[in-house]
């Protein structure tokens, strides 16, 4: 396994922190109300506020300790793995010459003075280790998609991916003009972990104060428009400041689906501050909150039976339930690395245990879909997605989706536990319109 099941001793804290990687508690977020934007942004505003300061550096525990311990490179946990470049350097404990923490969402709009009253600036969900040069370039530019006129940052080879480069975009990040008329675009294996912070940053905080401290705490939200993001940047705190651009982190999130590393960066940080990033542990809130997609579907017969991750693989969706947007697109992730699989259709339900020999449940029944011209693999960091065409459902003969059917899906995956098996995901139900 990659990033879970294993455990730092941290000599100098006189403790042992351990991780195994298995997500939020049971109950953590079983106030979340998801009918609609207004409930769930409040719901789960109430379960991620007011978490414990992570003071930004002194003495450990500081966001360098949790940081090196988050984001530590998969292929060798001896060492961390920056956001930007994807570059592999020792741990050293709070930094070198060659990384820093980039603030994601930019301290100069809204937070700018670091000290124990301001939450947001030492926020461990927000922070990530950046090689030094390429987080100088970044500097406090928007998260904007870029051009083949930009210049180009590239990535590393590691893990088997990045280090590309080539023609736009390649597996590189891309640049432009300067502060908030100017553009960042992270390259494809990292830029849904910071369209998922920012998502984090735009409900975590609202403004109001800090339950516990009493600390009056910023409204962050996030925007297109970048007026608004240039007024947020008066070298003070503020109240009410703006980040973006939110149409393309809204792109950016499906496409790159959440991974390994980006869940145990989530569990570590969690360790530490007592709160997580709600859309590492459930994507599928995104569609829900920006685009009113509350009801695209239900998750059914889960938790999955465990796989070699030691988790239960889930499915989500994303998109439009709407069939003439024909936009559609399914995801599996907690799945063992470096397998491949593909998503299975049906509209029946069903429940058939260890069909085949497999470790997993099927449910689904009656005439069953493969997209077996859409296998996947899984990847160093346990995800794979398609695009769904809903004009030709992989049925025999394929068929078309009409407004009224419910549809139901999972996904099969091969594994290795301890010897050849395959297993499912849970399963997701959709009625579409």
């Amino acid at each position: 396994m990659l990033h879970h099941s294993f455990y730092f001793s941290l000599a100098v804290l006189g403790l042992c922190v351990s991780a195994t990687g298995q997500g939020p508690p049971d109950g953590y977020y079983d106030s979340v109300d998801t009918s609609s934007p207004a409930a769930l942004r409040a719901t789960l505003h109430d379960v991620i506020d007011d978490h414990t300061r992570v003071k930004y550096s002194g003495s450990p525990p500081d966001a360098w300790t949790v940081l090196e311990l988050a984001q530590r490179d998969p292929a060798d946990t001896s060492r961390i793995l920056d956001i930007y470049r994807n570059e592999s350097f020792a741990g050293v404990g709070g930094g070198n010459n060659f990384y820093q923490r980039e603030h994601s969402w930019p301290k100069s709009y809204g937070f700018p003075d670091d000290g124990p009253d301001n939450y947001p600036y030492s926020d461990c969900h927000l922070l990530f280790l950046c090689q030094s040069t390429y987080n100088q370039a970044r500097s406090n530019k928007p998260f904007r998609s870029c051009n083949s006129a930009c210049t180009e940052y590239k990535t590393l080879a590691n893990n088997g991916q990045g280090g590309q480069g080539g023609a736009y975009p390649g597996d590189s990040n891309w640049t432009s003009g300067a502060f908030t008329s100017g553009r960042w675009e992270v390259w494809y294996g990292r830029r849904g972990d910071i369209a998922r912070a920012m998502f984090y940053a735009d409900i975590r905080y609202e403004g109001g104060n800090h339950g516990t401290t009493g600390y009056a705490e910023p409204d962050l939200q996030l925007t297109d428009n970048t007026s608004l993001i240039s007024g947020s940047n008066t070298g003070s705190n503020e109240s009410l400041a703006y980040m973006g651009i939110l149409s393309d982190l809204l792109q950016w999130h499906l496409e790159d689906p959440v991974d390994a590393f980006e869940q145990w960066n989530n569990d570590i940080i969690f360790l530490f501050q007592g709160n997580r990033n709600p859309f590492a542990d459930n994507p599928g809130w995104v569609d829900c909150l920006y685009n009113g997609n509350c009801s695209l579907g239900t998750t059914y017969c889960d938790p999955a039976v465990n796989n070699s991750s030691g988790l239960p693989a889930v499915i989500f969706a994303d998109g439009s339930p709407v069939t003439s947007d024909n936009d559609f697109r399914l995801v599996g992730y907690q799945l063992p690395p470096n397998q491949f699989g593909y998503f299975l259709t049906s509209q029946t339900q069903g429940f058939i245990p260890n069909p085949g020999g497999a470790q997993g449940n099927l449910c689904l029944g009656g005439s069953i879909g493969r997209f077996s011209k859409q296998v996947q693999n899984s990847g160093i960091f346990g995800t794979f997605g398609i695009t769904v065409d809903l004009t030709n459902m992989p049925m025999s003969p394929p068929v078309s989706i009409q407004p009224g059917e419910t549809w139901n899906f999972s996904a099969w995956f091969r594994d290795k536990n301890p010897t050849a098996t395959s297993n499912f995901t849970d399963a997701y139900s959709v009625t579409f319109q």
